[in-house]
C-alpha cells in the first residue's frame, strides 16, 4: 500500500511540476549546423627583414597553441626587403606576393593578415586575433584531396566545399606552399645566417592571383577538380596546396594538404 501512494504522488508531481503547452508551441528553432573553423595567417616577410625571424617564432608558437592544420600560415616574401632569385643567391619574393603586398597596403615587414579581416597587424597583437578568430564561426566547410603523379609532377587537387546554412557567394583560392626552404636570412647586428630554414613559403598562385568565383549551395556539394604542374626546383616531398573560400567578410574556411603522402 505504501509502494502505491509513493508511485501516485511521484505521478501527480510530474504532471503538476510540467508545464502545459501547445502542440504548436513546442517547436524550438535549432541554428545552423557550423563546422570547425580554421584561421589563415598571411605572413608578409623578407630575407633582408632582421625581425622577422621573431614574427616566424610568434606563429611558430601559436600554430603548437592550436595546431598547424588549423592554424594555417602563407609567408609572402614581398617589399623592398624581399629578395628575389638569382643564378648565385636563392632568394624567395614573388610578383604575386609583391601584388598582394600593395593589395593590403602593407607599411612594412613583420606584418600579418588574419582571416582577411581587418588590416595587416604588428606581431605583438596577432595571438589576440586569432584567438578572436576561432572563437568565431562557419557553416562553409572544404575537403581538400591531393594526388601526386611523380613521373609528370602533377598534382590532382579535388576540393569539394558546401554550406550548411544559406547560400554564400565568394571565390575559391589555391595556393602552393613549400617548407623547409634553405636561404639566407638576416638578423639584428647584421648577422646573416645563409642556412636558415624558411617553412610555409608562398610559392605560386594556382588559380590565379585572386581565385575562382564560385556560389554554394545548401542543395548540393560543389567540386572543382585542377590539374597543376610543379614549377621547377619545388620538393614535392615539402610542397602543400592550400585552399580557403573567402568573400568582403573575410576567409569562411582554409585547409591545407600535403602534395605527397
Amino acid at each position: 500500500m505504501k509502494s502505491f501512494y509513493i508511485s501516485f504522488l511521484t505521478a501527480v508531481a510530474l504532471l503538476t511540476g510540467c508545464d502545459s503547452v501547445g502542440s504548436n508551441e513546442r517547436l524550438i528553432e535549432v541554428p545552423a549546423a557550423t563546422v570547425q573553423r580554421n584561421v589563415l595567417i598571411e605572413d608578409f616577410t623578407g630575407q633582408h627583414c632582421i625581425f622577422c625571424p621573431d614574427a616566424a617564432e610568434v606563429i611558430e608558437q601559436q600554430q603548437k597553441l592550436y595546431g598547424a592544420d588549423k592554424l594555417i600560415a602563407v609567408a609572402f616574401h614581398a617589399g623592398p626587403l624581399a629578395r628575389k632569385n638569382t643564378s648565385k643567391v636563392v632568394g624567395l619574393r614573388t610578383d604575386v606576393g609583391d601584388v598582394y603586398y600593395k593589395h593590403w597596403s602593407v607599411p612594412n615587414v613583420p606584418k600579418a593578415i588574419i582571416n582577411r579581416r581587418g588590416d595587416a597587424l604588428a606581431k605583438d597583437v596577432w595571438a589576440g586575433r586569432i584567438r578572436d578568430e576561432f572563437a568565431q564561426t562557419t557553416t562553409v566547410g572544404i575537403e581538400l584531396k591531393c594526388q601526386y603523379d611523380a613521373a609528370k609532377r602533377q598534382v590532382e587537387i579535388e576540393t569539394d566545399l558546401k554550406t550548411s546554412s544559406e547560400d554564400v557567394k565568394g571565390k575559391l583560392q589555391l595556393w602552393l606552399v613549400e617548407d623547409s626552404i634553405v636561404a639566407l636570412q638576416m638578423f639584428p647586428n647584421n648577422k646573416v645566417d645563409k642556412e636558415y630554414v624558411h617553412n610555409h613559403v608562398f610559392r605560386a598562385a594556382i588559380n590565379g592571383e585572386w581565385g575562382t568565383e564560385l556560389t554554394l549551395s545548401t542543395k548540393n556539394v560543389h567540386k572543382e577538380k585542377t590539374t597543376y604542374t610543379l614549377p621547377k626546383g619545388i620538393q614535392p616531398k615539402n610542397a602543400w596546396i592550400v585552399a580557403f573560400f573567402y568573400n568582403e567578410s573575410g576567409v569562411l574556411q582554409v585547409v591545407r594538404q600535403k602534395v605527397t603522402p
